[in-house]
Formats: structure tokens, sequence, C-alpha cells
């Protein structure tokens, strides 16, 4: 709980800084501040919830979470529209002090710790910056890699420099009494086969809405308003679904909701790779139901096996490692989604397609057949990413049954 309170009150410092900014440097800084404080609460909020509520409803209450944040994300996006019309962009970060410090305030009454650590926790410092850079490197090679004609030599360098820095850190961690990652936690199948499917999910799942939107305002003409009316359906199932996938899990267990969820996703890419333009709207709507249904399945119940494959002792890093393959899987998507487009137009041009969201004129060498077939592409690839995530949701289902199997017990010779 100390943490999470940290974790809040360097997010509000953060946002407040961020409102007073007075140069864009100041800005970036104080943002940064605001990403480690969010990463406190996003990574600790599983791991509390994991902490306090009995196995038998746990599911439901990750469904709820999950809900919960992406609620407080449509919020955020309507409110900080209006305050940016009415006060300017300081205001959407000015009003981070009030509602955070009355959260900080709720947090430090209400919430006590749950758990114990059988021993004085240690910071491992040099573990911690090994893996650091090594995400930093690999990030920066993969954002590279989408012009690689132009940074062949410096991908080249950070990839190398990136494995480097990964065989250091196993090596550290393999030797060191104090551990950042207790690299053993992986040679347990259930969390294993968990983690890799949640990363081959945020693979399938993170570039689609941004490829919806280039879709339908540049390829259909359709104004920001009615683009995001369009896209709210997917919100609405994964808030729906969302709960029932928990509630599955919970009376069920996660493999079947998992599964199910991967399963209709992928469906919902596939159908979303057929589109044109002559599609009805109702048609797309549907697509995009589907889509949402099998996000909000999937995500609580696998989140729920992972989080009790692990002791208790390890839930804080097992849920960091959930996060971090987010995140990563993310970051690959939009990557799928750049290159796809790339096949049709420059990657200064794709570069700002994906980072304006579609928001602005599709240059004249960009021809509307030529990047519809890019765009259906892109859904093509992460609907067979999606699918390849259901074999290791498989092998927790078949894994599941093996430790479920009553042992017989053993005879002994009179």
């Amino acid at each position: 709980m100390r943490l999470f309170n940290i974790g809040l009150l360097i997010f509000t410092l953060g946002g407040l800084a961020s409102g007073l900014a007075l140069s864009p440097d100041m800005l970036i800084i104080s943002r940064i501040m605001q990403g480690i404080g969010s990463a406190f609460l996003i990574t600790l909020s599983v791991t509390i919830l994991t902490d306090n509520l009995p196995r038998s409803v746990l599911g439901t209450w990750l469904g709820i979470n999950q809900i919960a944040w992406r609620i407080g994300a449509l919020l955020g996006l309507t409110l900080s529209g209006i305050i940016i019309d009415l006060l300017g962009w300081r205001w959407v970060y000015l009003f981070h002090a009030p509602v955070g410090f009355a959260a900080l305030i709720w947090s430090l009454r209400t919430l006590r710790e749950a758990y114990r650590p059988p021993r004085e926790a240690c910071i491992d410092i040099p573990g911690f910056a090994l893996f650091t850079l090594f995400l930093f490197s690999t990030a920066i090679g993969l954002t590279l890699m989408l012009n690689a004609a132009k940074w062949i030599s410096e991908i080249m360098l950070l990839m190398i420099l990136a494995s480097i820095l990964l065989s250091l850190f196993i090596i550290h961690e393999r030797r060191g009494r104090c551990r950042a990652l207790d690299l053993s936690i992986f040679r347990n199948l259930q969390f294993t086969g968990s983690i890799i499917a949640q990363l081959l999910y945020a693979m399938g799942f993170g570039g689609s809405m941004t490829l919806l939107v280039i879709f339908f305002e540049i390829l259909e003409s359709y104004s920001a308003s009615l683009t995001g009316l369009l896209i709210t359906p997917f919100e609405l199932s994964f808030l729906i679904f969302g709960i029932l996938g928990g509630r599955i899990s919970d009376k069920r267990g996660f493999e079947m909701p998992t599964i199910a969820g991967l399963s209709l996703a992928a469906a919902g890419l596939l159908t979303l790779s057929r589109i044109s333009a002559s599609t009805s709207p109702s048609s797309i709507i549907a697509a995009i139901i589907l889509l949402g249904a099998g996000a909000g399945l999937f995500v609580a119940p696998n989140t729920s096996s992972i989080m009790t494959s692990v002791p208790p002792d390890k839930r804080g890093v097992a849920s960091a490692i959930r996060t971090l393959s987010f995140n990563i899987g993310f970051l690959l998507s939009l990557n799928i989604a750049v290159i796809s487009l790339v096949q049709v137009t420059s990657y200064d041009v794709a570069s700002r397609l994906i980072i304006a969201e579609g928001m602005m004129n599709a240059e004249a060498s960009i021809t509307a057949s030529s990047l519809a077939k890019a765009i259906l592409g892109a859904f093509q690839a992460q609907a067979a990413i999606m699918l390849a995530g259901i074999p290791f949701s498989l092998l927790r289902m078949i894994l599941g049954k093996n430790l479920r199997k009553p042992q017989r017990p053993k005879r002994t010779l009179p």
C-alpha cells in the first residue's frame, strides 16, 4: 500500500508540474514523472486486488478493475476536450491535483496492508538499470526499424547493445542474491503461457483502433465526431464482456474465456480486413463489437491466470511483467501498422498518419485503394497474431487438468 500511495503522490505532483511547466523541456520531465507514478498504480492495483480478494471472485473484480480504467480513459478524453476549449491545455493537468490528492487521502484512510514480506526487501539497482537500458535500446531499435534504409547502422548497433544488456542482466540475476527479477518464475508454465498470450493479444489489438480511425477519417471522409461514435461500440462491448469474462473465469476457470476471447477478437479483426467503401456501417459496427467482446473476455481471466500462478511474494513482479508484456506488444502492434502503411507511402507520411490517428489530409501520392489494401493487410496480420495466442491458453488448460487430476495413493508392500 505504501508504494501505491507513493505512486499516486508522484503522479499527482507530476500533473501539477505539467500544468505549471514554463518550457517544453520542463513539460517533458514532468510527464516522465507522471509516467513513473502511473507505472506504480497500474502494476500495484492488480497486486492489491489479488492480495485482498479470495480466488473465487478475483476474476470478477479484475474485470471491474479493467472497466474502471477504460471508463476513466473515456471520461478523460471527453472532459479534456471540454477543458481545453474552455480553460486551455494547462488545466487538463492542473485538475490532476485536486483529484489526485483526494484519491491519496482516501487511499491513506481506507487501504490497509494485507501482505507482509517474510524478509526485508532489497532493491537491485544494477539489475534494474540493466533491464531498463535493454528495454530502451530495444524500443528505439524497433522504432527506427520502420525506416531501415535510413537507420540501418543505428538499428544494428542498438540491437547488439540490447542483446549485450539482456545477457548481462540474466548473468547478474542468476548470480546475485538481491534480484530485480527472479527468472525462476518463468519455469511456471501457467505464468509463462499467460504472459506470452498477453503479449500476442497486445500485438494483435494495439494498432487496431488507430487503423480504424485512419480508415474512417481518410478513406471514408468521416468527421472526427462520427468516427468516435462508430468506435464507441467497442468500448461498450469491452465493458460488458469484461465483467462476463471475469465471472466465467471465477466459475469455470480461465481457460475457456481466454480461448473464446482470442477467437472472437481474431474473428473481429478478420471481418475488419474485408471491409470496403461499400461495406455498410452496421456491418463495420458488428465487427467492432465482436473485437470488443473478444478483448473483454480475454483480459480479466488472463490477468487472473497470471496473478494466481505465483506465490504472494512474487505477485508484484508478476504484475509488472504483465504490464510490460502488454506495452511491448502494443508497441510492436503499432510497428506492424506502420510497416503495412510504408508499403504504399513514405515513412514520414505513415508516421504522421499513425501519430495523428488519421487527422490529416492524405497526400496525393497515396491512392485510396493502396491505403485501404495496406490497412486491411495489417488487420489480417493482427488476426493471425491474435490466433497464435490460443495454443498457449490450450497449454494452460492441459496443465490445469493435470494439476487438478487426483493422485492415486501409492501401494505399499506388506
